[in-house]
């Protein structure tokens, strides 16, 4: 046991160098200023819940905490007790009960154990005045590397016919004839195609990074549109800082601008968090924006693509495929229409399930406690505006 604290003591030492901290923005939303936390003094006490808590993970917390109370499944109504709320200054996980503040007095800091933080901000405390000072993180950029790898996937298998191919074999058990799938077998390749970006945060980015890596072309589309350097937790060589790989960037709020980025994609990423403004935004207008030979490909959240409009443009051949790691109503439902068609990839929302995902959440944790501790702004702070 020692020697497992003693590794993951040196691992949370060297944050600055494989667990790399980007610069980040002034607080968006006036919450905990840095002056509030630089006497550098201990946490009160910290509340886990909903996740492990390993003994490695327990002393890497304990370094920033007096006391440490931990309830691994507590996601019904009332399975947190009023007093571990009551006497809580700092919450990890899901904050499964949390309705006002009355419940949490002493509450300075909330660190999701999630990459989205929209199905906690969307209660209406986080829209309070009390809510200023309090702080809230994600764990953004944890998801980097899987889902990325699942984007390329994903987009590689449309592109070889891979699912058809697997079919025969799988099911009817026998050797593929090239001329079945949809004509004489020929495969497109990444390279020289272009590659849409629709919301250029932590995934977008190591997306954009990968593709261009296969000699795709890279537009990014945001809701302002201007390049920006990448902020919050990555880690070294992934993404991209300086905003760089795109050759182009568009907003989405600007009607024309949005058509043109859109009217230039042979793939479509969507790695969108889920607010009023991003829902529907491939409705059956925009669809038709994109040219009949792309793929959409949504690892975001499920209803930024309108189901119906999705199913039309590919019933229409005005769309050549889909792949949906996330799609809106989840679960979809047995025999949804969704399911079963060649020109469909649905995997049910596990894109994301990497076996690192516990370690680099934890120590994205316990480096926004030492940088709360020293009045320095924290890693993928939310903005209870936004909603991310």
């Amino acid at each position: 046991m020692s020697s497992i604290l003693h590794t993951v003591s040196s691992t949370i030492q060297s944050l600055s160098g494989a667990w790399r901290p980007q610069s980040n923005n002034a607080p968006p939303n006036g919450a905990l200023s840095t002056a509030t936390m630089s006497s550098n003094a201990l946490f009160e006490h910290i509340l886990v819940l909903n996740v492990p808590l390993p003994d490695a993970h327990r002393a890497l917390l304990a370094e920033h905490s007096k006391n440490i109370t931990h309830i691994p499944s507590a996601r019904t109504p009332g399975s947190v007790p009023d007093e571990a709320y009551r006497k809580a200054d700092v919450i990890y996980g899901f904050p499964t009960g949390l309705e006002s503040w009355a419940q949490v007095p002493s509450l300075k800091f909330v660190q999701l154990d999630s990459a989205g933080a929209d199905s906690v901000v969307r209660g209406k405390m986080w829209h309070e005045e009390r809510a200023e000072k309090v702080v809230m993180a994600t764990v953004a950029g944890i998801h980097m590397a899987p889902i990325s790898q699942h984007f390329i996937m994903t987009t590689l298998a449309l592109f070889h016919h891979l699912q058809e191919q697997i079919l025969v074999a799988q099911v009817d058990k026998r050797w593929g004839k090239d001329t079945e799938f949809g004509g004489q077998l020929f495969v497109q390749e990444l390279k020289g195609k272009t590659v849409g970006v629709l919301g250029y945060g932590h995934i977008g980015r190591e997306c954009a990074r990968l593709s261009a890596a296969f000699g795709a072309k890279v537009l990014a589309a945001t809701s302002d549109g201007q390049q920006k350097p990448q902020t919050g937790y990555v880690e070294d060589g992934m993404g991209d800082p300086d905003g760089n790989i795109p050759e182009a960037w568009y907003s989405t709020k600007d009607e024309e601008a949005f058509k043109e980025f859109l009217s230039k994609c042979d793939v479509l990423l969507l790695a969108l968090p889920s607010t009023g403004a991003t829902h529907h935004i491939l409705s059956s207008a925009t669809i038709g924006y994109l040219p009949s030979h792309a793929i959409i490909v949504n690892i975001g959240r499920g209803d930024a693509v309108d189901t119906d409009a999705l199913l039309e443009a590919l019933d229409e051949k005005k769309l050549a495929g889909a792949a949906l790691d996330v799609v809106e109503g989840e679960p979809l439902a047995d025999g949804h229409p969704l399911f079963g068609r060649k020109d469909v990839l649905i995997t049910p929302h596990l894109s994301g399930r990497t076996t690192m995902y516990l370690e680099r959440s934890i120590h994205i944790f316990a480096e926004n406690l030492r940088r709360l501790r020293e009045g320095q702004q924290v890693w993928n702070q939310v903005d209870y505006k936004r909603g991310y």
